[in-house]
C-alpha cells in the first residue's frame, strides 16, 4: 500500500493546530507539527485547510440486503464517501431483517460486496427475538435497536415488564440498547382523530406524533435504564422537553445514557412540510422553531453526544404520495450530513472541535470501535476527511448521490464542505466524486463491550 503525507493542514481534535499526518500501510504513523512535511509515495498539500478523523454515522438504513429500489450497499456508501463519511453503522430493518445470525451473514455479505467504505452492523432486538441477543452480541454486532412507538406491528416495546427485561440482558451482556421513544396509546388516539377529521396535509403527519409522546417515552426509557443499569442510546431525540428529561437523566448517569440527534432536527422545522410535503416526511417529525433552538442548544452544550443521519432512504415513486398516511416515512442524510454540522460551526453555533467529537471521536468510542476509528492519533486507521470551511454546498437533486434523489435540505447553502475523503491511507472520494474504482469497505465488529 502506498504511504501517504497530508501537510499544511489545521489538524481538528482536542484543538485546531497546524501540521498533517503521515500514513503507512493504512494507519496513521505520525502527527507532523507546523511546517512538517514527511516523504511519502503520496504527497497532498492541505493548503490550511481543516483535516478531520473520517466522520462515523452512527444511524444509517442502507436498505440492503432487500430493498434495492430505496438504496444498496454501493449507491448509500457513495453518497457517505462524498460526504465525508468514512465508517457507517447499519440499522436492522433490511429484508430479512437482521434479527438473526442468518440476517447478520447477509446484510455482512451485501456490506462486503458493495460497500466503499467501512461499515458495522446493529441488529433489531424485539420481543420476538429477544432469545438471540447473545449470539448477535457475540458475532459481533455493535449495538441492538428498538422501538417503543411506531415500530412492526405487534413488536414495539409498549409493554414496560417486556422492555425491562429486554433491558436487563443487555446489561447483562454489556450491550447498548438504541431506543426509538414514543407512546403508542397517544400516536393511535391523534391517527384516530386526525382520520376522522378528513385530514390529508403532511402537517397532519406532524401532529400525530406531538411532542408529549416523545416525552413519555423518553420518561419511561430512562426510568426502565435506571432500574436495569443498561447502557442505552436515546435514538433521534427531536423535543424541547424531550432534551430537558435526557439532560437530568444524564447528569445521573453520563455513562450509561446516549443522546443522538438528527442533522434534520438540528436544521429544518415543521414549515418544510408545506414546501416538501412527502420529501419532508420523517420519524420523529420535524418540530417547532423553538425545538430546533434547544436542538441546536444541547449538541453545543455536550448533552448530544453524537449526530446520526438517520438515512431513510426510498424511491421517488414511494415517495410520490397523495397523503402522508400512504407515504413511507425518512429522508436521506448521508449526502447532506457533514454539511449541515459543517455549516453550524461556520455560522458559530458550535465549534469545530466539537464537530470532531460529534461526527467521529464519539459515535466511534460509543459502539466499540474506538480502537480503529474516530480520531486523528497514531496507531489508528488512516480515515480523514479535508474540509474546506469556506466552500459551499448548494443542496440540489443533482448533488444526491443517493437514489432517494430529493432532500429536505434542497434550496439550502451550507458553508463548510468535505473535499478529500481517505479510507484506511487510500483517497477514495475527491470533490464530491469517487476516485476508486471496487468498493473498498469492510465489515468492523465491535472490539470490546460499549
Amino acid at each position: 500500500m502506498a504511504s501517504l503525507c497530508i501537510h499544511n493542514a489545521k489538524l481538528v481534535t482536542d484543538t485546531i493546530a497546524s501540521g498533517g499526518v503521515l500514513v503507512e500501510d493504512g494507519r496513521i504513523a505520525a502527527c507532523l507539527r507546523g511546517n512538517e512535511r514527511a516523504s511519502a509515495d503520496v504527497v497532498i498539500d492541505a493548503r490550511g485547510r481543516l483535516l478531520f478523523p473520517g466522520f462515523v454515522d452512527a444511524h444509517v438504513h442502507m436498505r440492503d440486503p432487500g430493498q434495492p429500489q430505496k438504496e444498496d450497499f454501493g449507491s448509500g456508501s457513495i453518497a457517505a464517501a462524498a460526504g465525508g463519511i468514512t465508517t457507517v453503522m447499519c440499522m436492522p430493518n433490511t429484508k430479512p431483517p437482521l434479527d438473526s445470525l442468518s440476517g447478520l451473514d447477509q446484510a455482512r455479505k451485501a456490506g462486503e460486496s458493495r460497500s466503499f467504505v467501512d461499515f458495522a452492523l446493529q441488529a433489531a432486538v424485539l420481543p420476538s427475538n429477544q432469545q438471540a441477543m447473545a449470539s448477535l452480541w457475540d458475532a459481533g454486532v455493535v449495538s441492538f435497536e428498538t422501538m417503543l412507538a411506531d415500530g412492526p406491528a405487534g413488536e414495539a416495546y409498549v409493554d414496560a415488564a417486556l422492555l425491562l427485561d429486554m433491558l436487563a440482558q443487555a446489561a447483562v451482556l454489556g450491550a447498548r440498547v438504541g431506543v426509538y421513544a414514543g407512546d403508542q396509546t397517544v400516536i393511535e388516539a391523534k391517527l384516530d382523530r386526525l382520520r376522522k377529521a378528513g385530514r390529508t396535509d403532511f402537517r397532519a403527519f406532524a401532529e400525530s406524533r406531538p411532542a408529549i409522546s416523545e416525552a413519555l417515552g423518553l420518561a419511561r426509557l430512562m426510568e426502565a435504564r435506571h432500574a436495569t443499569g443498561a447502557g442505552i442510546i436515546a435514538r433521534q431525540v427531536s423535543t424541547a422537553r424531550g432534551f430537558e428529561i435526557v439532560t437530568a437523566a444524564k447528569a445521573k448517569a453520563p455513562a450509561g445514557i446516549l443522546v443522538e440527534v438528527t442533522p434534520h432536527h438540528l436544521r429544518l422545522d415543521a414549515t418544510a412540510l408545506a414546501r416538501f410535503g412527502p420529501y419532508a416526511q420523517m420519524l420523529p417529525p420535524l418540530r417547532s422553531k423553538a425545538d430546533v433552538t434547544a436542538a441546536q442548544a444541547a449538541t453545543a452544550s455536550g448533552v448530544v453526544d453524537f449526530v446520526g443521519s438517520d438515512h431513510a432512504p426510498h424511491a421517488l415513486a414511494e415517495k410520490a404520495a397523495a397523503d402522508p398516511w400512504s407515504c413511507p416515512s425518512g429522508t436521506p442524510g448521508l449526502d447532506t450530513l457533514a454539511a449541515a454540522v459543517l455549516d453550524l460551526a461556520a455560522g458559530g453555533i458550535i465549534a469545530y472541535v466539537r464537530v470532531a467529537v460529534l461526527l467521529a471521536e464519539r459515535p466511534a468510542q460509543a459502539f466499540g470501535l474506538g480502537d480503529r476509528k474516530g480520531r486523528i492519533t497514531v496507531g489508528l486507521d488512516a480515515d480523514l476527511v479535508l474540509v474546506d470551511p469556506e466552500a459551499t454546498l448548494r443542496v440540489t437533486p443533482e448533488v444526491i448521490r443517493s437514489r432517494a434523489g430529493r432532500s429536505p435540505f434542497e434550496g439550502m447553502t451550507l458553508r463548510g464542505r468535505p473535499v478529500l475523503t481517505v479510507l484506511r491511507g487510500e483517497v477514495i472520494a475527491e470533490d464530491g466524486k469517487i476516485v476508486v474504482d471496487r468498493p473498498r469497505g469492510r465489515f468492523l465488529r465491535r472490539a470490546r463491550a460499549s
